[in-house]
């Protein structure tokens, strides 16, 4: 986890206007904050400050990602008295075009209703960073606790049975989930780092930098859905402990994963692509209880 410094005390820029938010982003100086919306508490955003104390704990229940996230409780001021301290993820990315449409597909995933709705954090600004490096700003919620991390809690020991079925379903729902959305997005990162679920075991999205709408009805892309799977898969299959011992088992995969998506495959895909999926997920289970 990296902490970004330079922002002991900072009065954060106005985005009050989210079109163009590409070319607002790249013309903020370094060192600077932007805030989504022109105000908090009823208060003009020029009118606070902003200060940041790192918190590692909140680091706690994840693993450090390739992006180096950083964690806050930033506390807003107006005119020197504290109003409220709001816990803070900061998240680099390596373009601002990259920033800009995760931002986009965090407020669409949490705008959508549907019942089984599955959440993610929701977005507050952009850092443009001083090495000019660009991050997002987001509500961090804790006891949001990954799947990885919760692997990695018994490498030393043996993962029982009911963590390993905890994993294994909450891959299914948040993937059986974004799938089956009218307009549906695929992941395409389905590790095992990229699913999480709360304190009380629901479902999570902690990741969605690559996430893509895709077109389900197109046999070109239908791959994308299969990939997914087979992701994920592999990324459950493929954890051992340090003895080298399998973490989650074949059988519990397939119960816990494949076979309730395979179920509702014809709910999922128009017939013509539902029998290019039905075959990938055939050869995928062929493979999983062979120990490929």
């Amino acid at each position: 986890m990296r902490q970004f410094e330079g922002y002991s005390l900072t009065t954060p820029i106005t985005i009050g206007d989210v079109h163009n938010l590409s070319k607002q982003v790249t013309r903020l100086p370094r060192g600077s904050i932007a805030l989504l919306g022109t105000d908090r508490l009823g208060i003009p955003l020029e009118q606070l400050d902003i200060e940041l104390t790192p918190r590692d704990d909140y680091a706690e229940g994840r693993r450090n990602s390739i992006n180096e996230v950083g964690f806050y409780d930033a506390t807003l001021y107006c005119s020197d008295i504290p109003l409220v301290t709001q816990p803070w993820a900061i998240k680099p990315y390596l373009t601002s075009r990259t920033a800009v449409k995760d931002i986009a597909t965090m407020q669409a995933i949490n705008s959508l209703r549907h019942p089984q709705a599955i959440r993610t954090f929701e977005p507050r600004g952009i850092a443009r960073l001083e090495n000019g490096e660009v991050a997002v700003i987001s509500d961090f919620i804790q006891g949001v606790r990954s799947c990885d991390s919760l692997v990695d809690a018994y490498r030393e020991t043996t993962l029982p049975e009911e963590k390993a079925r905890l994993i294994a379903r909450t891959a299914f729902s948040t993937m059986h989930y974004f799938h089956s959305l009218p307009e549906p997005y695929t992941m395409n990162d389905a590790q095992i780092k990229n699913f999480a679920f709360t304190i009380n075991t629901e479902p999570w999205c902690i990741d969605t930098e690559k996430f893509l709408s895709t077109d389900k009805d197109d046999p070109t892309s239908i791959g994308q859905f299969g990939r997914d799977i087979e992701c994920c898969v592999y990324s459950m299959s493929g954890q051992s402990n340090n003895d080298g011992q399998q973490m989650l088992i074949p059988e519990l995969i397939i119960e816990h994963f494949i076979k309730p998506y395979e179920e509702d495959i014809s709910n999922l895909f128009p017939r013509d692509t539902a029998s290019i999926m039905q075959t990938s997920i055939e050869n995928l289970k062929q493979d999983i209880a062979q120990g490929v």
